[in-house]
């Protein structure tokens, strides 16, 4: 009686799911894909639009909400609505955190998408939109955790 009720459980949460819906695998390719449409733009403190210029965490929801996620607008919210991987555990699309303005601090102030090898992109001050290594000495110092999003 369990499993039958278990799987009617299962079937009606397929049900209730979106036609359009995205795997998880399929989201994360998605996040992915729109990092690297973004290379180039200039970085602006407070923007939001890819045109006239886009921080990090706008950056972020940026390439998440194009993969129908909904995360926060700022940076140290999405650390709060994120939850802590192991290193080995992080994937493609999950995001990775930084103490900037404090290295070694706990304070999230800065936000890139991890796209794999060993590789992330993000919005910064001096390159606007590109690409960094998670072992550049700079970032690495700096690295406060990196995160999952619900869903992820």
């Amino acid at each position: 009686m369990r499993s039958a009720l278990s799987m009617t459980a299962a079937l009606l949460l397929l049900a209730a799911a979106p036609a359009g819906a995205k795997s998880i695998a399929e989201a994360r390719d998605e996040v992915v894909r729109e990092t690297m449409r973004y290379l180039n733009v200039p970085y602006l403190w407070g923007g939001m639009h890819p045109d006239t210029g886009i921080d990090c965490s706008a950056f972020v929801q940026l390439v998440y909400h194009k993969a129908d996620l909904r995360v926060p607008r700022v940076a140290r919210a999405q650390y709060a609505a994120s939850a802590y991987l192991e290193p080995g555990e992080v994937l493609p699309g999950d995001l990775l955190f930084f103490s900037m303005k404090r290295p070694g601090g706990a304070d999230a102030d800065h936000v890139g998408v991890y796209v794999g090898k060993g590789f992330f992109v993000h919005a910064s001050v001096t390159s606007g939109i590109h690409i960094d290594s998670v072992s550049n000495p700079y970032y690495f110092q700096r690295l406060i955790s990196a995160r999952k999003y619900r869903g992820f």
